[in-house]
């Protein structure tokens, strides 16, 4: 359950669920990755007093219950547009209880530093690397085992748009 109310939605601290931050550049798949995992069908909501894009919604995970809020796209937690600050203040200050993070598997390497942010913020966090569809047509491979062996925390490939990858 988040712990700090500044901005954000309420339904984040109205209830018990634990609370997963959805995080991720924009245009990553972050809201189909939402929208798969809720059953939404949400492009956009909004936080509180702000004029940026979001949603939170219930997920159900091996019998139990979380909410998942969908951040605004975000290239680091140095926040320098207003999405950005959403975001940043969203994962140090309302601590939510994990964190995924949706990286692009075409351009992998962008979102390594934003993964590495993410990480020294929120120690639970699980990399998911999106658009492996769009990386097998571009011929490029990615070791997601070595790669969760690397970073020290689950990797998770998905192709989000067809549904591969979600129930892991």
């Amino acid at each position: 359950m988040c712990t700090s109310s500044a901005g954000l939605p309420p339904e984040l601290f109205q209830t018990e669920l634990p609370v997963v931050a959805l995080v991720g550049m924009p245009n990553v798949g972050k809201s189909t990755v939402f929208n798969a995992l809720t059953g939404m069908h949400q492009h956009t909501g909004n936080w509180a007093g702000k004029t940026v894009a979001s949603a939170v919604g219930t997920v159900t995970w091996n019998g139990e219950s979380l909410l998942l809020a969908d951040l605004p796209g975000t290239y680091s937690l140095r926040a320098r547009s207003a999405e950005e600050i959403v975001a940043r203040d969203f994962l140090c200050f309302a601590e939510p209880d994990a964190a995924v993070v949706v990286c692009d598997a075409t351009c992998l390497e962008r979102g390594m530093l934003l993964v590495m942010q993410v990480l020294e913020t929120c120690p639970r966090t699980l990399l998911c690397v999106n658009l492996l569809d769009e990386a097998e047509k571009r011929q490029i491979a990615i070791d997601l085992p070595q790669l969760e062996q690397l970073l020290g925390i689950p990797v998770v490939g998905m192709a989000a748009r067809s549904g591969t990858g979600l129930p892991e």
